[in-house]
């Protein structure tokens, strides 16, 4: 017994060590050597193969790794305009464990300026920090920002954004000294377009866990996610990440994407990977909505396993209200409500049960 307690503490100590040496070279990209399993290494957390409204531009992936001391994220992406001139940008939000941000369902605050303020999405997460590359036709016309939602003790005022300066397209890293995230890092390396994409360029972000609240992300850690490709005026094209099926005009200006059926983000486990779709969660439940299209009403029919479980059904109307409530209580079992009788319109029937969440797009003619 003394001999193996010996042998588990050094493998720990080992793994400890490992940890703590693990990281990534901040140049824009994930090279082969970068993606794996654990610390120090990035692992895919979506792949967009949707439509590129601007030729061959937009996103191609989504990666998340960490170390001891950092998170990173990798936007993959060709972010330089089709037609000269224009400027593009990729972006990224994120939801940190234990923060009070911008809740779900509410528009992010926004102004005229070279951030990511400059957006103004309705996300269906909480939002705390929001970061942003945007790229024109010259070779330093690379400019980093980011953003904190985020209140509470030592934070900045909720909606401070900051634009951390000017970078270049080799993949060059820059340091932010702002007081929104000190100490994070930015880096883009360029591509003609996603044709001549073969790795995985783009937008890299390395956060301090120190200035996202230190032990609250660790492996284990549920952080959810949303990316985005957009033009110079905040208008959303078709690339988005979780991406939208069939999806073949653009978001525009200023999206709500609690009107989209299913979950516009997906959550990533540090060390894991990617938690399952919506429509798993769905299928998980035998979460229905029928008729659909409906003339009159529907009937909500679900499925709470393993017990009795906090339920909350609620239905939303195409500007993101919550326009009736049907459960808000411990259940267990099967489960069966009536719609009710609705104006004509496209609606969002969101369950929760638990930790668990979905939802579907209901159309009252």
């Amino acid at each position: 017994m003394k001999r193996f307690f010996t042998l588990a503490a050094m493998g720990a100590l080992t793994a400890a060590s490992l940890t703590a040496s693990a990281q990534f070279t901040l140049d824009g990209q994930a090279t082969t050597a970068e993606i794996g399993t654990g610390a120090g290494k990035y692992q895919l957390a979506a792949s967009y193969t949707g439509n590129h409204l601007d030729t061959d531009r937009g996103l191609k992936a989504l990666y998340v790794g960490y170390t001891a001391t950092t998170l990173n994220i990798l936007v993959a992406g060709s972010a330089e305009a089709a037609t000269s001139g224009n400027y593009r940008a990729l972006m990224v939000y994120i939801n940190t464990p234990n923060r009070s941000g911008a809740p779900a369902g509410v528009q992010l605050g926004g102004a005229d300026n070279q951030s990511p303020l400059k957006h103004r999405p309705t996300l269906d997460m909480q939002t705390d920090y929001g970061f942003r590359v945007s790229v024109g036709p010259g070779a330093t016309d690379v400019y980093f920002s980011n953003v904190s939602y985020v209140t509470g003790t030592g934070a900045p005022t909720a909606g401070t954004d900051t634009y951390v300066g000017s970078g270049n397209k080799n993949g060059t890293a820059v340091t932010s000294t702002a007081t929104v995230l000190p100490g994070t890092r930015f880096a883009y390396l360029n591509t003609a377009n996603l044709s001549a994409n073969t790795g995985n360029a783009g937008l890299e972000i390395e956060i301090p866990l120190s200035a996202i609240g230190g032990t609250l992300l660790t492996a284990g850690s549920n952080l959810d996610l949303f990316a985005a490709y957009t033009d110079g005026d905040g208008g959303f094209f078709t690339d988005v990440i979780p991406q939208i099926a069939n999806r073949t005009t653009t978001l525009g200006i200023d999206p709500n994407f609690t009107t989209i059926a299913g979950n516009q983000y997906l959550t990533f486990v540090l060390g894991s990977g990617t938690l399952a779709t919506r429509s798993a969660v769905a299928k998980g439940l035998d979460f229905q909505v029928y008729p659909n299209p409906a003339t009159a009403t529907s009937t909500v029919v679900y499925t709470v396993p393993a017990g009795r479980q906090p339920v909350s059904l609620a239905v939303y109307n195409a500007l993101g209200q919550r326009v009736r409530s049907l459960a808000g209580a411990e259940q267990s079992g099967p489960q069966q409500f009536a719609l009710g009788s609705l104006p004509a319109g496209a609606y969002l029937v969101k369950l929760q049960v638990g930790e668990q969440l979905t939802s579907q797009k209901v159309v009252v003619q």
